[in-house]
C-alpha cells in the first residue's frame, strides 16, 4: 500500500501475541476450519453494499497461499449491528457445525463499555476457548471515525487469556494523528472500504506470522475469569421451540434480519396476545426488532407475574434491526415463568427469540 508509514502501522497493530500453541496446532491440521464472529464490518458491508472481498476473505486467501495442500473452510458468524450479546446467540446456534480451529472475534465498534457488554464479551471468548475443538482465538479491535472503540477491556481480557490480539484501532488512531485521511479507509463513519479491509487483513496476517514464529509456548491452560462468565452458558429459546406458547402472534420468516435471525413471531393485533414460556435460568434475554420510527410498540416482559423490563420497539438507535437485550438477572439460577405483552395494540411488534443463561 502506497501510504507513508503503512508498514509501521501494520506491525504496530500487534498488541499481544499470547500463547501461540493452539494456533500452531491448528495450522498443522490437514483440514482447518476458520470462524469469524463480528458485526457488519466482518460481514463485509462497506456502508452501501457488500464487498466482493472483505478482510475475512483476504486472511483466508493468505492462509490458503501459505498452506496450499490443506483444505481451509470459512464460517462467517457475523451479522449487521451485532455485538457480543448477539455473538453469544449465534454461537449457541451454529458453533457446533462450524467446529472451528481458529476463531477471529471483532466487536469493538459495536460493543458498549458497560458491565453487561464486558461480561458478554468475556463469556463469548471463554465459550469459544472451551469448545471441544480447542480453537485458537484471535481478537481484532476496530475503531470508528469519532475514535470510539471498546477495546480497553477487550485488551485486558485478551491478555488475561493469553490471546493473539490485533489493535487496528491503535494503528488507525496514530495514522490519523499523523494526518491520514479517514476517507482512504472508509466511505462512511464506521465501515471500511476495500482499502480498509485490506489494511485490517494485513494487520491480522502480520499477527499470524509473528505468532507462528513464537515456538516456546507451553500447554495452554484456560484461566479463571477476570470479570465474569455469567453468560457463557447462553442458550436460545427460539419462538418455534415447543416450550414457547403463543397467542395472538403469527410465525413469520424474516430473512432480512440475516441467516441467524430469520424466524420470529409478529403481533397480530389481538387484545389478549402474549408469548409465554417456563424455563430455568439466572438471566433472561430477548431479541426483537426496533426502529427509530414509531411503527413498533414497546412490550412488557413479566417474570413470575411481575413486570421486570420494557422492550423498546422505538429507539433512536434502531433502524429496523435485531437487538438482543438483557431483560433481568436474578442472584441465583431458578425456574421461572416468562410472559411478553405488547403495549400499543395498534402497532407492530416482532419477537425473534428468548435467551437464558
Amino acid at each position: 500500500m502506497n501510504i507513508p508509514g503503512y508498514k509501521d502501522a501494520v506491525s504496530g497493530s500487534l498488541y499481544n501475541i499470547g500463547n501461540t500453541l493452539r494456533l500452531r496446532r491448528a495450522l498443522e491440521k490437514k483440514n482447518i476450519n476458520l470462524a469469524f464472529a463480528g458485526g457488519s464490518v466482518t460481514k463485509g458491508w462497506d456502508g452501501s453494499k457488500y464487498l466482493e472481498k472483505n478482510y475475512t476473505d483476504f486472511v483466508t486467501d493468505f492462509l490458503k497461499g501459505e498452506y496450499p495442500d490443506k483444505k481451509i473452510r470459512i464460517s462467517n458468524l457475523s451479522t449487521e449491528s451485532a455485538n457480543s450479546f448477539i455473538g453469544l446467540s449465534i454461537t449457541d446456534k451454529v458453533i457446533e457445525e462450524a467446529d472451528p480451529d481458529i476463531v477471529f472475534i471483532e466487536y469493538a465498534v459495536n460493543n458498549e463499555c458497560g458491565h453487561d457488554h464486558i461480561v458478554s464479551y468475556e463469556s463469548l471468548v471463554e465459550r469459544m476457548l472451551a469448545l471441544p475443538s480447542a480453537p485458537a482465538v484471535v481478537l481484532v479491535f476496530l475503531i470508528n471515525k469519532s475514535l470510539y472503540t471498546s477495546q480497553g477491556y477487550m485488551k485486558i481480557i485478551g491478555s488475561h487469556y493469553g490471546l493473539l490480539s490485533v489493535s487496528v484501532a491503535d494503528s488507525l488512531k496514530k495514522m490519523l494523528d499523523d494526518g491520514f485521511d479517514w476517507s482512504v479507509y472508509s466511505d462512511d463513519v464506521i465501515h471500511p472500504n476495500t482499502w480498509g479491509h485490506r489494511f485490517i487483513a494485513d494487520c491480522v496476517i502480520n499477527a499470524l506470522k509473528e505468532a507462528g514464529n513464537k515456538t516456546d509456548d507451553t500447554e495452554y491452560v484456560l484461566p479463571d475469569a477476570i470479570y465474569s462468565l455469567d453468560y457463557a452458558d447462553y442458550h436460545t429459546y427460539g419462538t418455534d421451540d415447543s416450550h414457547v406458547k403463543k397467542k395472538g402472534f403469527e410465525d413469520i420468516s424474516c430473512p432480512e434480519y440475516g441467516e441467524f435471525f430469520n424466524n420470529g413471531v409478529r403481533y397480530t393485533g389481538t387484545n389478549d396476545a402474549s408469548v409465554r414460556f417456563e424455563g430455568e435460568f439466572k438471566t433472561l434475554f430477548a431479541a426483537y426488532v426496533h426502529d427509530k420510527t414509531d411503527r413498533f410498540s414497546d412490550a412488557d416482559v413479566m417474570i413470575d407475574g411481575e413486570k421486570k423490563a420494557v422492550l423498546q420497539g422505538r429507539s433512536i438507535y434502531g433502524w429496523g434491526n435485531v437487538v438482543l437485550k438483557n431483560v433481568f438477572s436474578f442472584e441465583t439460577r431458578g425456574k421461572h415463568s416468562v410472559e411478553l405483552k405488547v403495549r400499543d395494540k395498534k402497532k407492530d411488534f416482532i419477537l425473534i427469540e428468548f435467551g437464558v443463561s
